[in-house]
């Protein structure tokens, strides 16, 4: 995906101070470290963690961000405040930096709001006395994470059709846990995200694999292999086909788990993130095995479901017993 940024800038939040310190003044994008910041954050929005949906066109933050193509620096102010004014009402929220990125990608318009939380680090700090030079260790708490690291929430607008991908935390609202971003701010209901879906999917592929007495290990597998395959061929994630992969010729139990994964608000079909095939195949491209005496295995797909590297053997004690065959090396990395 191609970023060109055009206009960028920093809010500081400092719930301490009570109210942000608006910055008048844009960041300076020949700055070569910053346009690399900022656009790592950008395209660390893309997870399987992130939401996706579309603002409603007359709705306040639609309208604030398309303020920002002909007054950046003002529009950024009001969505700021617009974000803070619901923020500042948890209790438990944290100190944060926001940035708001005006940028072209493939030549839309779009529109960043990233919030980045601190985090404590020591340092030194020089302090010239009557005595002499003293160095002294401090802890600095309000330090950025690195460009390698997410934005702890943010949402990315195109600004052509209102579509959007969100990453939102929840926090405390008078006592209870809640997600305020897509609530009350964007005031939108996203569409699940990646994980969410396979999760809730996971959860009722195994309770009703227990009916029809399938293994647990190899329910879960099923799911991940589907939802890899599902993505890969089609850019989406389609419930039947899922259904299909995980009970093979068992119709009622395909249907019982279409049906439930629905209920539970499971989007199907819907249109997912460009990069959700890359997404997938880190993510879902293999299988990761904990067993119940300490040992780890991360297995890709393909060997997983070949008998000639991998088996796994129901003893008569109810044990699972795992062989991996045909190992030509062991490399032992520290």
């Amino acid at each position: 995906m191609d970023i060109y940024l055009k206009k960028a800038i920093l809010h500081v939040v400092d719930r301490e101070a009570g109210t942000p310190v608006i910055s008048q003044i844009e960041l300076d994008l020949t700055t070569e470290y910053i346009r690399e910041y900022l656009t790592k954050k950008i395209q660390k929005l893309a997870t399987p963690q992130t939401k996706t949906g579309i603002l409603m066109e007359n709705s306040s933050f639609a309208e604030m961000a398309k303020e920002t193509m002909t007054n950046f620096s003002e529009g950024s102010e009001k969505l700021l405040q617009r974000w803070f004014d619901s923020y500042q009402q948890s209790e438990d929220a944290p100190s944060a930096d926001v940035f708001i990125v005006l940028y072209e990608q493939d030549t839309i318009q779009h529109l960043a709001f990233l919030k980045v939380n601190y985090t404590q680090a020591f340092t030194h700090y020089v302090d010239a006395q009557e005595e002499g030079i003293a160095n002294k260790l401090i802890i600095n708490r309000a330090i950025l994470g690195n460009k390698t690291q997410k934005a702890d929430e943010g949402i990315a607008v195109n600004l052509n059709d209102l579509s959007y991908e969100l990453i939102e935390k929840k926090y405390t609202f008078s006592g209870e846990k809640m997600f305020y971003f897509s609530t009350n701010v964007i005031e939108t209901q996203p569409v699940p995200s990646l994980e969410e879906n396979v999760k809730v999917m996971k959860r009722v592929a195994e309770k009703i694999g227990e009916k029809f007495e399938a293994p647990k290990h190899d329910v879960a597998a099923d799911i991940k292999e589907a939802v890899y395959t599902s993505i890969e061929e089609s850019g989406q994630l389609a419930i039947k086909e899922v259904a299909q992969h995980v009970f093979k010729d068992n119709i009622t139990a395909q249907m019982a788990f279409q049906e439930e994964v629905l209920e539970k608000g499971v989007a199907d079909q819907t249109p997912m993130l460009r990069e959700v095939k890359e997404i997938t195949e880190k993510k879902y491209g293999k299988q990761k095995l904990k067993l119940s005496n300490g040992i780890e295995l991360i297995v890709p797909l393909d060997v997983y479901r070949n008998r000639d590297l991998i088996e796994f053997v129901n003893n008569p004690d109810g044990t699972i017993s795992v062989t991996i065959k045909n190992v030509e090396d062991v490399i032992n990395k520290l």
